[in-house]
């Protein structure tokens, strides 16, 4: 396994740190669907003992996030296309009131950052750096689901991304070009600025619904030969 896509574990408790370094990697797309964690591998990429790593995996299996297999080894689960058409119809509810809600309070300061998370996203997108731009933008969509200043949405927001975030893999290299996403950040930012709730709800479910499509294309493309081969 890569250490490139871990860090080393601060003085804080291993197992948040885990916890922590597992869910990043998932919200930002850095592990596929069908990526194996073997308990050792990721121990010793992140320099501790295995009873912290195993202890945060098995907290993750237990809400389905990942599924437990043999040997001390978990999996980040596979998706159909029925199963991410279904979380991304619950991501535009969600999502897009989290916008809503955010158009009338997010500070001026905040869509300063937004604009600049914007620039770097896009700059990442057109180097073709996946996981940079898959970074970036979580980071810029959290900043604005944030200033709806609504924590338990906020909560419910991360539990989607984690289950849908492998799949964002899908959405490179596929695209090569930001032109969709700069067109549904433009309008975002646009409301944002005039403080329109409907207009920046609407960009982001537009925002949800166009990677969507990709995604469940590659689903698509993957599943035929499957059924074929049976």
């Amino acid at each position: 396994m890569s250490t490139a896509l871990f860090n080393a574990a601060p003085r804080k408790s291993l197992v948040t740190h885990v916890e922590d370094e597992i869910r990043m990697a998932l919200i930002e797309g850095r592990l596929e669907p069908g990526t194996r964690l073997v308990t050792k591998d990721l121990a010793d990429s992140l320099g501790m003992s295995i009873t912290p790593v195993r202890e945060a995996l098995v907290r993750f299996a237990a809400s389905g996030v990942l599924t437990a297999e043999p040997a001390q080894s978990f999996r980040v689960p596979t998706m159909t296309m029925a199963q991410y058409r279904e979380i991304s119809e619950i991501r535009k509810s969600v999502e897009g009131l989290a916008a809503f809600n955010a158009a009338s309070q997010i500070s001026g300061k905040e869509i300063a950052q937004m604009r600049v998370l914007l620039k770097k996203y896009l700059a990442a997108k057109t180097a073709k750096d996946q996981h940079l731009a898959l970074a970036l933008n979580k980071e810029f969509r959290f900043v604005l689901y944030a200033a709806a200043r609504m924590p338990t949405l906020l909560g419910v927001i991360e539990m989607l991304w984690l289950k849908a975030g492998p799949g964002f893999n899908y959405l490179y290299p596929e695209v090569q070009s930001a032109s969709g996403d700069h067109h549904n950040y433009d309008d975002l930012m646009r409301a944002l600025q005039e403080k329109s709730a409907d207009a920046a709800r609407a960009a982001i479910e537009h925002a949800i619904s166009d990677g969507a499509r990709i995604v469940i294309e590659a689903l698509r493309q993957r599943e035929e030969p499957s059924a074929a081969a049976k």
